[in-house]
């Protein structure tokens, strides 16, 4: 059954479920939701969830990391699709309430369902994992995200390892955890898992790209494919919007449309990306925001990893990019107190083979400025 909980999106034969959050009462749809057709059922929808998953037969891979979450749910799905049938999280819907329309998107029909899990504090990804209790688990990293709120390293790899829960009496006992072998606190997370009856198989890779990569290798060998598959798969992969989508441009060059939300780790992952292209290497950054004491530091070093990847032109906007610094001719780095007056450079600026990405928080809404070059140079 179709699931939905939003009467915008309704059409006859959904199911309707009114979710009631602090601010909104779903209830208050119901006639609207009947009118269009739709059979509602009026249940908790995290509760109804967990139900429902008792009943599932298919294995549960959940996904959880300080960064590339989403592209390594979609390139999981691309490769895991070659031979079986897959149901995954649509776009980042990955918490309290994505988690559970997810899960009720399987049937008996499903082989394997991917569900990514987004957190912002400890406790949360327990509440996920309680209700989609994964036979799988990838972490695909442990970076600085949400360290303002949790406070160091250690911490946000305890809160990741909540996904490792001891099994109920229902559940297959052979789980399988996938952790990233050169990620900071890899050993707390091997304990983690084992302590939960977890089976621990690492990838690694020399850089976040090459790791992601490694990590479908791995998850596809453990399900059955070969690496012919696994290859043929990743070939079909597409990513979820603003998440590395990749515009050719007039003249051979590439815009690189990586907007939808930045922090240290996704921010490196992008600049390796962006070292495998040829061309003039342009990037457009905005501020990481929730890091803060490690704010400045984290906005620094990417100077650095700007430099390592052979970016030729950087462009910033906003408070914190406003400190970076670099007194080499290496790099040219320029800030701005405006996405116009960026947007007004970058276009003036662009040249035909360019290679351009664009990152920043969701708060400072970077995919402006993708639309602005999309409309002058896709």
């Amino acid at each position: 059954m179709k699931i939905s909980i939003d009467t915008r999106t309704i059409e006859p034969g959904d199911t309707f479920i009114p979710v009631v959050g602090p601010n909104f009462n779903g209830r208050d749809f119901i006639p609207e939701a009947i009118r269009k057709g739709a059979r509602v059922l009026d249940v908790d929808l995290a509760s109804y969830a967990k139900k429902y998953r008792k009943k599932l037969k298919c294995s549960v891979l959940a996904i959880t990391g300080s960064a590339g979450k989403t592209t390594t749910k979609d390139m999981m799905y691309a490769m895991l699709s070659v031979a079986f049938n897959v149901v995954k999280t649509d776009e980042n819907q990955n918490n309290e309430v994505g988690v559970p329309l997810t899960i009720l998107k399987a049937d008996v029909t499903t082989d394997i369902l991917i569900v990514e899990m987004g957190m912002r504090g400890p406790g949360q990804i327990r509440e996920l994992a309680q209700i989609a209790r994964p036979t799988h688990a990838v972490i695909t990293n442990v970076g600085l995200t949400h360290v303002e709120l949790l406070g160091s390293q250690n911490a946000i790899a305890r809160a990741k390892s909540e996904i490792f829960l001891a099994p109920l009496s229902w559940e297959r006992k052979n789980r399988i955890a996938f952790l990233n072998a050169t990620s900071p606190c890899y050993d707390l997370m091997v304990k983690r898992a084992t302590a939960a009856q977890f089976q621990v198989l690492p990838f690694g890779g020399h850089d976040k790209p090459e790791q992601n990569l490694n990590s479908c290798f791995v998850v596809g060998r453990q399900f059955g494919l070969s690496d012919d598959q696994i290859r043929e798969g990743l070939a079909r992969y597409h990513p979820s919007a603003h998440r590395m989508v990749q515009t050719p441009l007039r003249g051979n060059g590439i815009l690189m449309d990586d907007a939808y939300n930045a922090n240290p780790d996704g921010v490196a992952y992008a600049l390796q990306q962006l070292r495998r292209y040829p061309g003039r290497k342009i990037v457009v950054l905005g501020d990481m925001l929730e890091l803060g004491d490690f704010a400045a530091e984290a906005h620094q070093q990417v100077v650095g990893q700007a430099l390592d990847a052979g970016v030729d032109l950087m462009v910033t906007v906003g408070q914190h990019t406003k400190g970076m610094k670099y007194d080499g001719d290496v790099m040219w780095l320029s800030h701005f107190d405006s996405k116009t007056e960026l947007t007004a450079l970058l276009l003036d600026e662009i040249k035909p083979g360019d290679v351009i990405l664009v990152k920043g928080s969701r708060g400072m809404k970077m995919e402006e400025i993708v639309e602005s070059v999309k409309e002058k140079w896709a």
